[in-house]
Parts: C-alpha cells; sequence; structure tokens
C-alpha cells in the first residue's frame, strides 16, 4: 500500500482471514446502533436554542443586520467597508482594532445555513438536524477511510472513538460551526479516494479526490488540515519519480490551489484580532502562539479532554513536562504496535499518525478547542484503535511483565480515555451548551420585556461578560436592533465614579484591563498598543484612556453628548445572573458594578 515489501502478500492474506465479527447485514445493523447512540449521546448539544454567531446569521438572512450578506456571505462578520457603520451602531466596542476584519471563506457551509433560515426560519430544531446528518455523514466518511487501511476489528474500534469524541459537541451545539462537520465529511472521503489514486492511478479515483477536496474547502478552512495527511502520505510512501509524483500530487494541489487564490482575491481572514492569529497577515503573533496551542491540542485529541482540562492559565512548564511524560510513556507501546503490524498497514498507521500532527498547523491560528480536533482525530482514533486491539485482543498472550504490563496500562488509560470519558464529556459539554443558549434566550427576553421599544432603545452596557456582544439581536423578536448599542468595559470589578452629569470614569484593579487582552480579546490584538492620553470617538461617546496598567486601559473616562439621566439612555451591566440595570451613580459619587 504505501510501504511494500516481499512479504507483503502473505501479511495481506494474513489479514484478510481474520473472520470479520459481523456479516454485511450486521454492519448495517452496528452502524445504525452507532448513529442512535450518537443521537442520545449528543441530544443536549442538538436542542440547543441559538448560540453565538447563531444570531448574527439569523439577523443576516432576515434583513435585520446593519448591512446587506448574501447567501454565500453569512461568514463575513467585519470587513473594511462595513466596519464604520458597525462601530457607530455600537455591535463593535469603541475599543475595536482600526483595522478590524474577521472574514471567512465558507461559501458552502454559509449557502446550506442561508436555505436552512430560508426553509424553517429560525427555529433551530430542524437546523440541528441537519447538522447532525452531517456527523453521520462525517462518521461514514471516516469509517470508509479506516476500513479501506486497516482489518474490520480496528476499523470499527476507530469509528467508535472517531464518532463520540467531544470534537463534534460544539459543531452540533452551535449552527455556526457546522463547517467543521462538511469539511471533515469530504475530507475523510477526499484522502480515501486520494490513498486509492496514488496507489493504482485510476484517473476517476483522483477526480473524485479533487472534487471532495475542494467541496470540504469550500465548507471551511479546516480542509486546509488535510494537507497534512497528504505531506505525511508522500513523506512514508516508497520514492518514485518526481513527475510521477507531480502528477500524483494534483489531485490535492489543484483545489488547494485554486482555494487560496480566491481567498487572496477577495481578502478574507482575520486582521487584528486577539482571537484568531492569522499565518499570512500577523506571523510572529502566529509562531509566538503555535508551541502553547499545539500541545493543548494534542492532550486534548489524545486523552478526548474537554476545553477547560488545560487551559490558558496552565503554567508553560506544566505543559512541557506533561508533554514530555506523555510522550515517554506512549512512545514504547505504539512503536511496538506499528513494528508488529504488516507492512501495507505499518505504513497506513505511519502516515496517519504524523498527518495527525501536520493537521494540526492550520487551526493553530485560533484558541484552542476541542471543535478544532476533527480532522486530527482522523489520524489518532485508528493508531488508538491499533493499540487496543493487539492489546486486548493479542493472538499470542505475552507474559505480564516489563513492556507488556506497560503497553496494557496505555491501553486502560487510552481506552478509557476514548470510550468512557470521550462519550460521557461529549454529553456532559452538549448539556452545557443547551443551558448556556436557554440561560442566555431567557434573560434576553426578561430585559426585551423591561424595555418600552427595544427597537428605539439607546442602551449603554457599563461593563460585560461575552452576551452582550450577541444580545442586541436576541432584543427584538424579529431580530431588529437597538437604536445604539454601547458597551463600555468588558471586564470583572468595575469602580464608576461621576464627574459631572454627562462624564462618567470607569477604574478597575491595578492588575485588570477595562477589556481582556491576548487571545480573550476578539476586537483587538495586543501587536497595536493603547495608551495614556488616547481617545476614540464613536457616535454621542467620547472616549480618554486616563491610565494604563500592566494589562492594558485601566481608567478610562466616557463623555456622553447628553446627560446621563436622559430618558432616552437605557443603562444595564451584565451579571452571570443576568442583565438588571444599572444606573449611574449620583455626580461626585461612585457605584461598583461586578459580574
Amino acid at each position: 500500500m504505501i510501504a511494500r515489501d516481499e512479504a507483503e502478500p502473505a501479511a495481506k492474506t494474513a489479514v484478510s482471514t481474520i473472520p470479520a465479527p459481523w456479516t454485511r447485514g450486521r454492519n448495517w445493523l452496528a452502524l445504525g446502533l452507532l448513529v442512535v447512540t450518537g443521537a442520545i449521546i449528543y441530544l443536549p448539544a442538538l436542542r440547543s436554542q441559538l448560540l453565538l454567531d447563531d444570531y448574527f446569521h439569523a439577523a443576516m438572512v432576515d434583513g435585520t443586520f446593519p448591512v446587506h450578506r448574501g447567501p454565500f456571505d453569512l461568514y463575513n462578520f467585519v470587513n473594511d467597508a462595513d466596519r464604520p457603520l458597525l462601530i457607530e451602531r455600537g455591535l463593535l466596542p469603541w475599543w475595536s482594532h482600526p483595522r478590524l476584519a474577521i472574514r471567512f471563506f465558507r461559501p458552502l457551509a454559509s449557502a446550506l445555513l442561508w436555505a436552512d433560515h430560508r426553509f424553517f426560519g429560525n427555529n433551530p430544531i430542524p437546523l440541528h438536524v441537519h447538522s447532525f446528518l452531517w456527523w453521520v455523514a462525517a462518521m461514514l466518511g471516516a469509517r470508509a477511510l479506516f476500513r479501506r487501511l486497516f482489518s474490520a476489528r480496528v476499523a470499527w474500534i476507530a469509528t467508535v472513538i472517531f464518532a463520540f469524541a467531544p470534537c463534534h459537541t460544539l459543531p452540533l451545539a452551535w449552527l455556526a460551526n457546522r463547517e467543521a462537520l462538511i469539511s471533515l465529511t469530504f475530507g475523510a472521503l477526499g484522502l480515501s479516494f486520494y490513498v486509492r489514486w496514488r496507489e493504482q492511478y485510476a484517473r476517476l479515483d483522483g477526480a473524485f479526490a479533487a472534487v471532495l477536496f475542494g467541496l470540504s474547502l469550500l465548507g471551511g478552512e479546516y480542509g486546509l488540515s488535510f494537507t497534512g495527511y497528504v505531506l505525511a502520505f508522500e513523506i512514508v510512501r516508497r520514492p518514485e519519480r518526481l513527475s510521477r509524483r507531480a502528477v500524483g500530487l494534483l489531485a490535492f494541489i489543484a483545489p488547494v490551489g485554486a482555494y487560496l487564490a480566491a481567498r487572496s482575491a477577495r481578502h478574507f481572514g482575520a486582521v487584528g484580532s486577539g482571537f484568531y492569529s492569522d499565518p499570512i497577515h500577523a506571523p510572529a503573533e502566529f509562531l509566538r502562539a503555535a508551541p502553547r496551542r499545539l500541545v493543548t491540542l494534542l492532550a486534548d485529541v489524545w486523552l478526548s479532554l474537554d476545553n477547560e482540562t488545560v487551559s490558558s492559565s496552565t503554567p508553560a512548564w506544566a505543559l512541557a513536562i506533561g508533554a514530555v511524560l506523555a510522550v515517554a510513556i506512549l512512545f514504547d507501546p505504539l512503536r511496538r504496535t506499528l513494528a508488529e503490524l504488516a507492512a501495507h498497514e505499518r505504513g497506513a498507521a505511519s502516515f496517519l499518525l504524523i498527518g495527525s500532527v501536520l493537521a494540526l498547523a492550520p487551526v493553530l491560528a485560533v484558541v484552542p478547542s476541542p471543535r478544532l480536533l476533527g480532522a486530527s482525530l482522523l489520524g489518532v482514533a485508528p493508531i488508538v484503535a491499533l493499540l487496543l486491539d493487539r492489546v486486548w485482543f493479542p493472538r499470542v498472550v505475552p507474559a505480564r511483565r516489563g513492556r507488556a504490563e506497560l503497553a496494557e496500562l496505555v491501553a486502560l488509560l487510552l481506552g478509557f480515555a476514548h470510550l468512557v470519558h470521550g462519550p460521557v464529556t461529549s454529553w456532559l459539554g452538549g448539556r452545557h451548551f443547551q443551558q448556556s443558549a436557554a440561560t442566555f434566550s431567557k434573560r434576553a427576553a426578561e430585559l426585551r420585556a423591561r424595555l418600552d421599544d427595544a427597537k428605539s432603545a439607546d442602551v449603554v452596557v457599563t461593563r460585560c461578560i461575552n452576551g452582550a456582544f450577541f444580545l442586541p439581536f436576541a432584543l427584538s423578536r424579529q431580530g431588529e436592533l437597538p437604536s445604539h448599542w454601547r458597551i463600555l468595559a468588558q471586564t470583572g470589578h468595575v469602580l464608576a465614579l461621576r464627574r459631572d452629569p454627562r462624564t462618567l470614569d470607569l477604574v478597575v484593579p491595578p492588575d485588570q484591563s477595562v477589556f481582556p487582552s491576548g487571545p480573550g480579546n476578539l476586537f483587538r490584538d495586543d501587536e497595536l498598543k493603547i495608551a495614556a492620553g488616547d481617545v476614540f470617538d464613536v457616535p454621542g461617546l467620547h472616549v480618554t484612556v486616563l491610565e494604563v496598567g500592566p494589562n492594558g486601559p485601566r481608567s478610562v473616562r466616557y463623555q456622553f453628548d447628553r446627560d446621563l439621566e436622559a430618558a432616552s439612555l437605557v443603562w444595564i451591566t451584565e451579571r452571570f445572573d443576568g442583565f438588571p440595570d444599572a444606573t449611574p451613580p449620583k455626580v461626585g459619587f461612585g457605584a461598583s458594578f461586578d459580574p
């Protein structure tokens, strides 16, 4: 297959004579049980209401977003032309980077979301069912790849690991992240055809691979992760003439080249955001963040962890020690597992193992999360399955000492992580997203009931967490925005000092900032610093930075164009328990606001 030797025919015969655990009919029954089990595990995620960017997309389709967005453009959140209007309406805060751009080239995912909202309105249930069908397709695509490369039992174990992994939870709960499943589905199928194309050079296989890789990229930039598997395949593959290899690579290079050309021509990507580190626009920032993000993602994918086990607050030294220990423990069992495989399976396992690491390179541009791991899991799942198959179903039972005991312990650890912890984490994660979405919707309805007219409201948010950035789209049942929406700070504890009828100062503790720094700041990266004395003007508001601490501005003055007690102004704050009123203190007095 990928690496051949004289013993390969015998090895192939040995593998093919292993009795299949199910007949063809039972295979379909087993797949049906996987789908039913997946529906149960991911049921909380599938019952989630609109979440985060889902409110943006609903407004774009309904025509209530401040700027027009077409069917293929729902992931165009901020660009140079629209930025001033979004700042004017308050949808971007005053501290936004002056060149902030967040727009992604996902035309297929966008068109499907557009069609969903057109057919079903903003009812999330049929939209989640659509996402679940993509999960089914991704699972079947992964199984097709595993069956092509490994024995039936290994393919089944790998399919179960892949199907119930936590990386699928957020793409199922968050409609806007469905593109991860779309790209994964077409990418897995494309990789399967690519392997056969490179082995047999059947033109139809090459054409299918090119089309499927192209569809994966049109679904979203997650499709770039399959570059890692193609590179790994070519590294492991036996040497061949350069011209022949170049022809073989066309099935992948052609769609990727077309995608990158279109992406560049239309200036897609992220600029000026701390959450995204675009390797093209901000290479230095990307390289600084990459090592930590890589270790975090590798820990998540190999141990089936959630989004909080390895957090941004985990010390770098702890991550380094953990990484060294993990490699030391896994190295020998994995090496021995690969060494005992037949040549064709060993080559397949080697390229998938290398590819699972290289596949993480494109997603290092964003803050680590399990939702980024679908492509990498395509390589990790069969490697774990091979180890479990070797230890749990040995052809010859080894003596239980030394390396055999280490292999058993590693198999127990990985088996628990992927077959028990992973599915439970997927269910718990889905329940968390479901509850968060329901709570946000409830609190938005409570605020809507307090407003005389949400559409004409002029709202000032004294301080917020994250929800206030999506709240304006949830205040009107028709999705219409308030007339103005001003967020003064995104922080924890803040002290408000009233200077005069139209002036309010906000002060935070010395070690904090009025808005987050680094990866926590979607709207401004740390490359463009803010200094004391800097001023920002947005409609109806003049902002002056009075003092800057080690983490950013800690004292800021806000001068409004009217008295703070004006009847037209609605003052609120965001807390963990909702969006209560936040009446400004009287002149000469202060008031504190907390989450």
